[in-house]
């Protein structure tokens, strides 16, 4: 398997497929880079990478407790190692912040961003309470059932829910807690009009607790674009892939093309 030595203590699993613009893509927690299989279908058109964050799937979990802006720096070494001077980060749920916090801290890196049922803050109810009952299956070392549900929400095929659990119960259960309470408490919000690349959100119709996240890009960053997936839930990149998949595309084809000339 392929690893990037980050150092002395945390090496990262990635897996490439295809060829052109790269996009990386970044998994929520307690998950592994397989939740997003299906847009392996992507590597038709685009370089497509993905990996394990720090402490989940493969990837070990280093001796350095993570942060928000730690996982935006390690995937940072991990494109330095692939020679991917500029990427497309493509973040889903929670992994959205780290890919917010690439494109802040990386600009000239990042071609540009998309987030599924993406947020700069939390600030609701459903998503902080489904976050905090994660952590605390961490905290008391609960991992499979927390790596159980998140793989049965995640699967699209009943074969798919066998495929995430592997990776996802394999996840570190402190660097889990870590990843689950940085997010709690990571604001983009008065950042977002530093982001001048194109911002692609796409949410599920059915997930409207999430759609009001929207609101801080379109005013920061008007260069966003916002898509709903008809009968889609929070987990649309598994669950509506044909439907996410097409709405990438069509996005970054026109990048595509500057990228390509």
């Amino acid at each position: 398997m392929p690893y990037a030595e980050i150092d002395d203590s945390l090496s990262l699993y990635y897996h490439i497929k295809g060829e052109g613009m790269p996009i990386v893509f970044i998994h929520p927690f307690v998950m592994g880079h397989n939740v997003f299989m299906h847009q392996e279908r992507l590597a038709e058109h685009y370089k497509t990478i993905f990996f394990d964050l720090t402490g989940h799937g493969n990837s070990l979990k280093g001796n350095e407790p993570i942060t928000i802006g730690l996982l935006a720096d390690h995937l940072k070494e991990l494109l330095d190692q692939l020679d991917c001077e500029k990427v497309v980060v493509c973040g889903y749920s929670h992994g959205g912040l780290v890919a917010q916090e690439f494109a802040l801290k990386y600009p000239e890196r990042t071609i540009a961003v998309i987030l599924s049922g993406g947020y700069s803050e939390l600030n609701n109810f459903s998503p902080i309470f489904f976050i905090k009952s994660v952590m605390y299956m961490a905290k008391f070392r609960q991992i499979p059932l927390a790596a159980k549900l998140q793989a049965k929400l995640n699967k699209h095929y009943p074969e798919d829910e066998e495929k995430i659990y592997e990776l996802a119960r394999k996840s570190d259960p402190q660097r889990a807690y870590e990843f689950c309470k940085n997010g709690l408490g990571y604001k983009s919000t008065y950042s977002l009009h530093r982001l001048k690349m194109p911002i692609l959100l796409v949410y599920g119709t059915l997930e409207k607790p999430m759609h009001h996240y929207q609101i801080p890009f379109l005013k920061e960053a008007p260069q966003t674009e916002v898509v709903y997936v008809d009968k889609g839930t929070h987990q649309v990149p598994p669950g509506s892939f044909q439907e996410f998949n097409a709405a990438v595309h069509q996005f970054l084809k026109p990048i595509n093309e500057s990228y390509n000339q």
